[in-house]
């Protein structure tokens, strides 16, 4: 899996009734994000100041990540990271919810509803997968708690893959799917501080509470500069989004996500570690 499937399927919320997914745009820009991570981890690019060059066209084993890179490199001028994550298509969430689907890590019904758009029901989610992802979200916010795990088939170490997948799920607004309720109050807001402390400040220790500075300083030390530009430019992009500046607000659409049994799943919480059966 890539840290884009991982992303969304932490996005994907089991609940005692409907399984929802967490779509909104902060998500789909992340799951761009994370394509450059990973292609960046594997030293194919490099995100200069001002444009992403291919450092490696060479194949590469997933297909998402080799179109990707195919992409960046035919471009007339190398892309500007920025200009890059601002071209997100709308679809994108959609594709890699077809990418977990052909994992069979979910089931998926798709309708038409009354206005004629598609409606995905997701049907079916691998929890001890998603369990598996939390536990290694746990080991970046909560490592004393954290349950051991076994180490991940990327290139990249298994500690900085977590790293990054943490911070692009705090930008993407997914703390409350993956500590949801009153229980994942301390967690969500450590998962915040430290991402904020990774954006802010790649190499060294950021102004997080006193309980939290060693751990803080682990992380930001392991934070790679690739992610810290990622996450302060999802920022701008989100705090676009949200004013409508740059053009973007008229590219906003909630989706059509639902969970088996019908209304959307849009903007609603629930699931997360406690209905996963996680803990």
């Amino acid at each position: 899996m890539t840290t884009g499937d991982e992303l969304l399927l932490l996005a994907i919320v089991p609940g005692r009734r409907r399984i929802r997914l967490r779509a909104g745009d902060r998500l789909r820009f992340a799951l761009r994000a994370a394509e450059l991570a990973d292609l960046g981890k594997a030293g194919r690019i490099a995100v200069g100041s001002r444009r992403i060059e291919v450092l490696d066209a060479r194949h590469v084993g997933d297909r998402r990540l080799k179109n990707v890179l195919r992409a960046l490199g035919a471009a007339d001028s190398p892309p500007g990271l920025r200009d890059w994550l601002r071209r997100t298509p709308r679809s994108l969430t959609v594709e890699y919810l077809s990418r977990l689907e052909d994992q069979k890590i979910v089931r998926v019904r798709r309708r038409r509803d009354a206005g004629g758009r598609t409606r995905h029901d997701i049907l079916s989610v691998d929890l001890p997968r998603r369990r598996a992802l939390l536990d290694r979200l746990d080991s970046v916010v909560s490592p004393d708690t954290a349950t051991p795990t076994a180490d991940s088939d990327s290139a990249t170490s298994p500690a900085d893959r977590d790293l990054t997948l943490t911070a692009l799920a705090q930008v993407a607004d997914l703390g409350r799917a993956v500590y949801p309720g009153l229980r994942g109050i301390s967690n969500r807001r450590r998962m915040a501080a430290l991402t904020a402390t990774i954006g802010s400040a790649p190499a060294t220790i950021g102004a997080s509470p006193a309980a939290d500075e060693e751990l803080a300083a682990a992380l930001t030390t392991g934070a790679d500069v690739l992610t810290h530009r990622l996450l302060n430019e999802l920022s701008d992009l989100y705090a676009d989004v949200t004013t409508g500046g740059h053009g973007l607000s008229h590219d906003l659409d909630p989706g059509g996500w639902s969970g088996p049994g019908g209304g959307g799943g849009h903007g609603h919480h629930g699931g997360g570690h406690g209905d996963s059966g996680h803990g």
